[in-house]
C-alpha cells in the first residue's frame, strides 16, 4: 500500500510520458498493475499524452472485478476526447454489460456525445429512455447534453420537450436551446428564449449564450442589438476569454454593414486567425470598400497570415467592383507562385472578375482551365459572355453544356435571361423563359421575372413589361418593380414611374436608390422643380447623393464660337446638379501656387459657375488626398528613369493612387484644379535658353496635372486668364472615368463664364487639325 501511495503521488508531479512509462514498468515489476486506483491514474496520465493505445492496454491490465465507475470513466473520457465515436459506444455497452449500477451522469454525457458524433438517433433516444431510468435525464450535465442531441440530429420539438421538463434551469441549458434554434436559422426563437431567461432572473454567465446571441443578430442584420450583446459581453468580461465570441461579433458586424465596428473590435483581438482576417477582408469587399479590403490583405501577409482560398475569392469581389483587372491579376498571380490549389469557388470568381473587367479572353482561359466543370461552372461562363453582350457565344456555351448531359438549374437561366436583356433579343428571351418551365421544370423565380421585365423595358415595350408584372402568378418583388423603374428612365414615362416609386417605396425597398432613379427620371426630362423636391426629401431623410444620380446626355456637336460648347443648351442647364471637389491636404492644394492671382482666378470661376448654374458653395467638398506629397513624388519617378532607384520607396504610394481617386469619385462628380504654364518657381533662365530644366522645376510643372497624367483619368483645362507674367492661368475638369459628357458641359459652361482671354499669336485649330492660324507677319 505504501508503494502504491507512492507512485500515485509520484504520478500526479510527472508530465513527460517516458516518465509515465517507467512508473507504469515500475508498477508491474513489482506487480501492481492491478490495483485499480494506480491503473485509472496511469490510463489518464496516458490520455493525457494523447496515447489512447497505451491508455487501453493499461485499462486492460484491470482485472474486469476489480473496475470501478472511476476507471470506466477514464477510458470512456479518452474515446470521446480523441472523437472514436464507435469504439465509445462499444465500451459503454461492454461497461453496462460487465458492471451493473456503474451508470452515472458522466458516462451517460460520454455515450449522448458518441450518438451526436455519429448522427445515430435511435441510439440516442435509447440512451435518454436509459437516463430517465436511472433518474439521471435532468441532471446538471445529462439535460444539456440531451437538448443539445436533439438540437444537432433536427428534433427541435423533442429538445424543447426536455427542457420544458426541467424545473431548475441553468444559463447552460437555455444556451444549448438557442444553439440548437439558431442552427436552424429560428432566431426569433433565439431572441425569445433571451427574453424569458430575462424575466427569469438570469444573468448571463457563459459565452455559448453570449455567442448564440450575437450570431441571431448578425442572422437578421440587428446591428443595434448587436450592439448591445457586444456590450454585454464587455461587461461580464467574457469577450477577452473567448477568441470564438471575438469572431462572431466581427462576423455579427460584417453581416450588419457596420465595418468601422467590426474592424475595431478585429484590432483588438488577441488570436486573429485566418478565419478572423477572411471574413473582415470579405465584408469590406461585398460593400464595395475595395481599398480597404486590399489593404487589409497586405496587413494580412505583413503578420505572416497565410491566406485561404475564400480570403482570394472575396479580393476577387473588390477587383470586380473596382473593375481593376490589375489587382484581379495580381491575386491570380499569387495563388499560382504559391501554389494555392483552386477550387470551384476560386475559378468561378476569376471567371465573374475578368468577364466584369471586360476581358472575356481571360475568363474563357480560365474556363478551359477548370478540372472539372459543374453546372455553375457553366453558368458562370453563360453569364460572362452575357454580360459583355455576346448572345451567340451564351447560347454556343450552353448548349455545350446540354451536349454534356448537365442539367441547367435556375441559376443558368438568370444568366441566360441576362444575356438575352443585355443584347436586346426579345424572341430568343421569351424562348428561354418557356423553356425554363416546360423542357427542365424549372418555376420562375424572383431574379428570372426580374430578368424578362428588364429585357422587355430595354426593348421599349414599356406597357408589355408591365402587363407581364400585373400577370405574374406570384405577387411582385422589388427586383421586377426596379427594372421597371429603369425602363422608365430610358423612355422617359414619367407618369408610369411616379407611380413604380410610390409602390416601391411602400413596400420598403431601398428608399435611397429610387429617390435617385427618379431624380435622373426628372432631370431627363427638364423637371428641375420636380428634381429639387425629389433631393429636398433625400436631404431630410439624411441620403446623401451617390456616385452616378446626374447623368448628362454626352450628344455635343462643333460650335462656332467655343470649342467645348454644345449646341444642346439643356446640357449645360443640368450642371446644377454637379458636385465640385476641391482637394485640400496639409499643403493646400488648390492654393498651392506661387502667385494669388492664379487660385484667385480659379475661385472666382467657381463662384460664377455657382451664380449661373446652381453648383452651390455648399456643394463644393473640400476632400484630402492622402499621401499627396507620395503621388507628386511617383509622378516624377514614372518621366524619370534615372532617378527611378533613389526613388524607389515612393513607387508603392503611386500604385495607391488609382484606388484613392475611385474612392474619391464616389463622392464628387468632377475633381477641379488650378493649371498654369508655371506654378511655382520661375523658370531659370538656362531653361529658357537650352530647354532642358532640372528635376525640381518639372515636378513644380505637374503639380496639377499629376493624377489626370499619371492616372490616365480624362481632364480639361480651360482658359481662365493670366497671370502677371503673362503665361496663361486654366481650371483644370478632371472626371471619373465614361464621364466625358459631363467634363464636356462643365468645360462649356467655364469657357462661357470665363473673361474674354488674348488670342495667341500662334493657335491650331482643333475642329480642322489641317490648320495652323498665325496672327505673326510671314517671314
Amino acid at each position: 500500500m505504501n508503494r502504491t501511495n507512492a507512485l500515485l503521488t509520484i504520478l500526479t508531479q510527472i508530465k513527460a510520458l517516458r516518465h509515465t512509462q517507467q512508473l507504469h514498468a515500475n508498477a508491474i515489476v513489482h506487480g501492481l498493475e492491478e490495483e485499480v486506483v494506480l491503473g485509472s491514474s496511469l490510463t489518464n496520465s496516458y490520455i493525457q499524452s494523447n496515447r489512447l493505445d497505451l491508455a487501453t492496454a493499461s485499462f486492460d491490465r484491470i482485472p474486469p472485478r476489480k473496475r470501478n465507475r472511476y476507471s470506466w470513466n477514464t477510458i470512456l473520457s479518452g474515446y470521446s476526447k480523441s472523437k472514436n465515436h464507435c469504439e465509445s459506444l462499444r465500451l459503454y455497452n461492454r461497461m453496462r454489460r460487465d458492471c451493473d449500477g456503474v451508470v452515472d451522469s458522466f458516462n451517460l454525457v460520454f455515450a449522448i456525445k458518441a450518438c451526436v458524433g455519429l448522427g445515430v438517433l435511435e441510439n440516442g433516444v435509447l440512451i435518454h429512455g436509459l437516463s430517465m431510468k436511472n433518474g439521471l435525464d435532468k441532471d446538471a450535465y445529462v439535460s444539456p447534453s440531451l437538448v443539445e442531441m436533439y438540437g444537432e440530429l433536427g428534433r427541435m420539438e423533442d429538445a424543447q420537450k426536455v427542457f420544458d421538463e426541467i424545473t431548475l434551469r441553468s444559463s447552460v441549458l437555455w444556451g444549448v436551446l438557442m444553439k440548437g434554434y439558431l442552427r436552424y436559422s429560428r432566431d426569433s426563437e433565439v431572441f425569445r428564449l433571451f427574453y424569458l431567461m430575462r424575466e427569469a432572473g438570469l444573468g448571463v454567465d457563459n459565452a455559448l449564450t453570449l455567442i448564440c446571441l450575437v450570431k441571431a443578430c448578425g442572422n437578421v442584420f440587428a446591428g443595434k442589438e448587436g450592439k448591445s450583446v457586444h456590450g454585454l459581453s464587455i461587461r461580464g468580461g467574457f469577450i477577452d476569454q473567448s477568441g470564438y465570441l471575438q469572431a462572431s461579433v466581427v462576423d455579427m458586424y460584417v453581416k450588419c454593414r457596420l465595418l468601422d465596428n467590426a474592424r475595431e473590435m478585429f484590432e483588438t483581438s488577441v488570436d486573429k486567425n485566418v478565419v478572423m482576417w477572411t471574413t473582415l477582408v470579405s465584408g469590406f469587399a461585398k460593400c464595395e470598400r475595395a481599398v480597404e479590403a486590399f489593404d487589409l490583405f497586405r496587413q494580412m501577409l505583413r503578420e505572416s497570415v497565410l491566406p485561404n482560398q475564400c480570403t482570394l475569392a472575396a479580393l476577387l469581389v473588390s477587383c470586380s467592383s473596382l473593375g481593376s483587372q490589375r489587382h484581379g491579376r495580381s491575386v491570380h498571380g499569387y495563388m499560382i507562385r504559391n501554389e494555392i490549389e483552386m477550387d470551384a469557388v476560386n475559378f468561378t470568381s476569376f471567371i465573374d472578375m475578368y468577364a466584369r473587367c471586360g476581358n472575356i479572353r481571360m475568363a474563357r482561359k480560365v474556363f478551359d482551365m477548370m478540372p472539372e466543370r459543374n453546372v455553375i461552372s457553366w453558368s458562370s461562363m453563360i453569364n460572362a459572355f452575357g454580360i459583355n453582350g455576346m448572345l451567340e457565344e451564351a447560347l454556343d456555351c450552353f448548349g455545350k453544356m446540354k451536349s454534356r448531359n448537365l442539367t441547367p438549374n435556375s441559376v443558368t437561366y438568370v444568366s441566360l435571361l441576362s444575356a438575352c436583356s443585355h443584347s436586346g433579343n426579345i424572341k430568343e428571351g421569351r424562348k428561354q423563359f418557356a423553356s425554363m418551365t416546360s423542357d427542365y421544370r424549372i418555376a420562375p423565380e424572383e431574379e428570372h421575372y426580374a430578368c424578362m421585365v428588364d429585357l422587355l423595358g430595354r426593348a421599349g415595350e414599356v406597357g408589355e413589361a408591365k402587363s407581364f408584372i400585373n400577370n405574374m402568378p406570384v405577387k411582385p418583388m422589388a427586383s421586377a418593380w426596379g427594372a421597371l423603374l429603369n425602363a422608365c428612365r430610358i423612355h422617359k414615362k414619367i407618369d408610369l414611374a411616379e407611380e413604380i416609386a410610390e409602390k416601391l417605396l411602400s413596400m420598403g425597398s431601398n428608399e435611397s436608390s429610387v429617390y435617385v432613379l427618379l431624380s435622373n427620371i426628372y432631370a431627363d426630362a427638364g423637371m428641375w422643380e420636380m428634381v429639387n423636391s425629389v433631393r429636398s426629401k433625400m436631404g431630410m431623410k439624411g441620403y446623401t447623393k451617390p456616385m452616378g444620380l446626374i447623368q448628362v446626355p454626352n450628344h455635343f456637336t462643333a460650335h462656332p464660337h467655343g470649342f467645348f460648347k454644345s449646341a444642346s443648351k439643356q446640357v449645360v442647364d443640368k450642371l446644377h446638379h454637379l458636385i465640385l471637389c476641391r482637394f485640400t491636404s496639409p499643403s493646400q492644394w488648390f492654393n498651392d501656387v506661387n502667385s494669388s492671382e492664379i487660385s484667385d482666378k480659379c475661385e472666382n470661376i467657381l463662384k460664377l459657375l455657382s451664380n449661373n448654374h446652381g453648383c452651390e458653395v455648399k456643394q463644393v467638398v473640400e476632400i484630402v488626398v492622402p499621401e499627396l506629397e507620395e503621388m507628386r513624388a511617383a509622378h516624377v519617378v514614372s518621366i524619370g528613369s534615372a532617378a527611378l532607384r533613389s526613388l524607389t520607396p515612393y513607387c508603392e504610394a503611386g500604385r495607391r493612387l488609382m484606388e484613392y481617386h475611385l474612392d474619391i469619385f464616389k463622392n464628387v462628380d468632377v475633381i477641379v484644379t488650378p493649371t498654369t504654364g508655371m506654378t511655382a518657381p520661375v523658370i531659370p533662365p538656362d531653361a529658357l535658353k537650352n530647354g532642358e530644366t532640372n528635376f525640381q522645376v518639372t515636378a513644380y510643372l505637374m503639380r496639377f496635372v499629376v493624377a489626370a497624367n499619371l492616372l490616365g483619368f480624362l481632364a480639361i483645362s480651360v482658359p481662365v486668364g493670366y497671370d502677371k507674367e503673362g503665361l496663361p492661368i486654366g481650371l483644370q475638369i478632371m472626371g471619373r472615368p465614361w464621364a466625358e459628357a459631363t467634363v464636356l458641359a462643365l468645360a462649356a459652361a467655364v469657357e462661357e463664364l470665363a473673361p474674354v482671354t488674348k488670342k495667341p499669336a500662334v493657335f491650331h485649330d482643333v475642329l480642322n487639325t489641317n490648320r495652323v492660324h498665325t496672327d505673326l507677319p510671314e517671314k
